[in-house]
């Protein structure tokens, strides 16, 4: 029998690959043993990957060093916080890239904040003792 999940996840990590690929493995064993709907976890983990991708790529040039995850699951979903050290940037206030000439290869990029905001029922941006936070939630889709 295995041991019920902890109440909420925590997990600190350098903005770096190796560091991200472990956490995804932690998020996704907690929210599956926390009782989070497949599609759910899909979502979840989709979205962590694309914000903590976008603090090592954009963030960490900046002086960014590092990541929290936080999650919670209940009800079949998952609440999500994703703190980081860099400079404030609110991803929720940047301006939406068109999808117009995506599809036909004119430009690369951009599109990570349209997904983040798609695949999260809801999201939050806060900035708070020198830390950007995304608060994201995850509600089971019938």
């Amino acid at each position: 029998m295995s041991a019920p999940a902890p109440a909420r996840l925590r997990l600190g990590m350098a903005l770096e690959i190796k560091a991200l690929a472990a956490a995804q493995r932690q998020l996704a064993a907690y929210l599956v043993a926390g009782g989070c709907a497949g599609e759910v976890c899909f979502r979840a983990e989709l979205v962590v990957e694309e914000v903590v991708m976008n603090l090592i790529r954009h963030a960490r040039p900046l002086g960014a060093t590092r990541a929290v995850l936080c999650a919670h699951c209940g009800d079949g979903g998952a609440r999500l916080a994703i703190e980081d050290d860099g400079t404030a940037f609110d991803p929720l206030a940047a301006p939406p890239r068109p999808l117009v000439g995506a599809l036909a290869g004119s430009h690369e990029g951009g599109f990570g904040l349209h997904l983040i905001c798609r695949q999260a029922d809801m999201a939050r941006y806060t900035r708070t003792d020198a830390a950007n936070r995304l608060e994201l939630d995850f509600l089971a889709r019938q």
